[in-house]
């Protein structure tokens, strides 16, 4: 599985967050890998083809855009702050924990 993260917007926007970051599933640790897998699960990334929801969307408020690849689906999902759907929530919690690992290694 591939995910493309990326997060723009909020009060103090910075351009190199916005940037896309790509995490290889199979490049990580098994737990690891699987933790994302349940979380991309819990969250309905590929359950319908509306978004989960993301409650009020305030003009300054922060963005995520979600795109998952597991081979044979491929789905995008983007929300805004502040987000209702504690799956979703969870699953960007740690999508934002990998970005942030993977712009310290650059």
């Amino acid at each position: 599985m591939r995910i493309n993260f990326s997060m723009d917007g909020g009060l103090a926007a910075f351009p190199g967050l916005a940037k896309p970051v790509a995490i290889d599933c199979d490049a990580l640790a098994p737990d690891e890998r699987a933790r994302l897998h349940q979380l991309v699960d819990r969250a309905g990334v590929f359950a319908s083809a509306e978004p989960p929801s993301a409650g009020a969307n305030p003009a300054d408020a922060r963005r995520y855009t979600i795109t998952v690849d597991d081979g044979a689906r491929r789905s995008t999902v983007t929300v805004a702050e502040p987000i209702s759907n504690g799956a979703l929530r969870a699953l960007i919690s740690q999508l934002r924990t990998h970005a942030r690992a993977a712009r310290h290694e650059r």
